[in-house]
C-alpha cells in the first residue's frame, strides 16, 4: 500500500474516507471550513440597502440568537456613498414590532435548512432578520449597550467590520443575545446604505 493511500478521514463513526490527492502535484485537496458550511448547507445571508438624507440618520439589521450552542459565526460587510458610522452592538435596547421583517437565505440553494435565527417581532419569526429604515429606527427606539465594533466608512467606501482576514474578522455570535449592526449617517449629504450580513451555524464538537 502507497504512504498516500493511507491518509484517511473520518467521516462518520464507522466510515473513513481516503483524503483525495490533486494529480499533478500529489497535494491533499482541501476546501475552507466556512466554504465546507456552505456545502453542507449551513450558511446564511441577509443583506439590507437604504437611502438616507440627513445627518443622524440609521439603517439597520437586528435579529435574535436561539438559546442553543448551535452558534452563529458572522462577517459584517458595509458600504455607503457618503460618510458614517458602522457599528455592531450586543444586547441593544429595541422595540418590537417596529421593522420589516428581513428574508434570510441559506448560500447552498439545494439546501432546504432554515436558519435558527428569528426577527425582532413580540412573536418572534424563525428564518428572519428585521430592518429598519430611518423612520422605523426612530420608532424602535434602538439604543446601543454593549458596542462590539464601531468603524468610520467614508463616502464610497465598503469595509469588513473587523481584521484582515477571515479569521479576525469573523464574529462568534453569543447564544440567547440580540445583536444589531447599525450606519449612522455623519452627514446632511443624501447618501446610500448597505449592510450585508453572511454567517454559518455551527455546534461546537466535543
Amino acid at each position: 500500500m502507497s504512504y498516500f493511500g493511507t491518509l484517511k478521514g473520518l467521516i462518520s463513526d464507522t466510515v473513513a474516507e481516503i483524503a483525495r490527492l490533486d494529480s499533478s502535484t500529489h497535494a491533499i485537496e482541501v476546501i475552507e471550513y466556512e466554504h465546507h458550511e456552505i456545502h453542507g448547507g449551513s450558511s446564511f445571508t441577509c443583506h439590507y440597502e437604504n437611502d438616507v438624507t440627513n445627518i443622524g440618520e440609521m439603517t439597520a439589521i437586528a435579529f435574535n440568537t436561539p438559546n442553543t450552542t448551535k452558534w452563529g459565526h458572522l462577517i459584517i460587510e458595509a458600504e455607503s456613498t457618503g460618510a458614517c458610522y458602522v457599528i455592531l452592538c450586543e444586547n441593544p435596547s429595541i422595540d418590537d414590532d417596529e421593522g420589516t421583517q428581513l428574508t434570510i437565505y441559506n448560500r447552498n440553494r439545494n439546501s432546504g435548512t432554515a436558519s435558527t435565527m428569528t426577527s425582532i417581532e413580540t412573536v418572534p419569526v424563525a428564518d428572519k432578520a428585521t430592518s429598519y429604515n430611518e423612520v422605523q429606527a426612530a420608532g424602535a427606539n434602538i439604543t446601543t449597550t454593549t458596542e462590539l465594533a464601531r468603524n468610520y466608512l467614508g463616502a464610497g467606501e465598503k469595509k469588513t467590520i473587523g481584521g484582515g482576514t477571515r479569521g479576525s474578522q469573523e464574529w462568534v455570535l453569543d447564544q440567547n443575545n440580540q445583536y444589531v449592526v447599525l450606519m449612522y449617517s455623519l452627514t446632511d449629504d443624501d447618501a446610500t446604505h448597505n449592510i450585508s450580513l453572511d454567517w454559518y451555524e455551527h455546534t461546537d464538537k466535543d
